[in-house]
């Protein structure tokens, strides 16, 4: 495999890792996102980013003490997540509780190895036609034990089916760069579950014909303004959709209650 597979010229579009696994659970909700629908910001999707920064922090620059931890915390929310409090509703009070709670997904981020480490949160942006980009950012990218690195996904909740974003990411990396990473692997810092997947030539090709496939159906609608297949499930809880979908509110009911 030396290309992505051709596409017909349309609608420029970015692909980007929650593209693609949006498009895999559900085609509609992927195209809602060309339209500027996205899911809104919740105190859960807030957490997990603040989360994510306080890793990246202790793999660049070491262990954050436990009495600097609220100090280093603001600092991070401060460096890009300052709007995001009034989105979700944050006031000083609840701020703190969800400090407390990066807190202890830290302390278990912690007692994960971390030999080999290389580079977190690495952004890779590859341009494979005509006004279409594939780009993803990694966690984090570790030495593997033979020629291609380790790339690591951390979760803050359950792995979910983290399959298609590990496949998307091995993809991202061979265009990139050519070569293949020696695994792929998602993490759960809360539950301590791990999911790993060793790609290969043809897995990536795979995957390309599958992100191929994806574009094409997206530009079709685009061009016709139709709307595509639907597919209801537990991630109907925060489609920017969902009002407008009747099997999917059916869905959303289920799983909240």
């Amino acid at each position: 495999m030396s290309a992505f597979p051709s596409v017909p010229p349309g609608e420029a579009i970015a692909v980007s890792a929650t593209m693609y696994t949006t498009y895999r659970t559900c085609p509609d909700q992927a195209l809602a996102r060309l339209h500027g629908d996205y899911p809104p910001d919740t105190r859960v999707s807030f957490k997990g980013n603040l989360a994510h920064r306080m890793f990246a922090r202790h793999l660049r620059t070491g262990e954050v003490a436990a009495a600097d931890f609220d100090q280093a915390c603001k600092e991070e929310i401060g460096q890009g997540m300052n709007v995001k409090i009034g989105a979700v509703g944050l006031r000083p009070s609840t701020l703190r509780g969800v400090i407390a709670e990066v807190g202890e997904l830290y302390d278990r981020f912690k007692r994960l190895s971390h030999d080999g480490f290389r580079e977190a949160e690495v952004f890779v942006e590859v341009t494979v036609g005509d006004d279409l980009v594939l780009r993803g950012s990694v966690d984090a990218v570790f030495d593997g034990t033979c020629d291609g690195p380790l790339l690591i996904d951390w979760k803050t909740g359950a792995l979910g089916h983290a399959q298609d974003q590990l496949a998307f990411y091995a993809l991202l990396w061979w265009l990139e760069s050519q070569t293949l990473p020696e695994r792929v692997e998602a993490v759960s810092v809360s539950t301590g579950e791990r999911y790993a997947e060793v790609p290969s030539i043809e897995s990536v090709r795979e995957t390309a014909e599958e992100v191929a496939t994806m574009v094409r159906q997206l530009r079709a609608a685009l061009a016709a303004d139709v709307r595509l297949e639907r597919t209801a499930g537990g991630w109907c809880r925060w489609c920017p959709i969902l009002s407008d979908c009747a099997e999917g509110a059916a869905a959303a009911a289920v799983f909240d209650s």
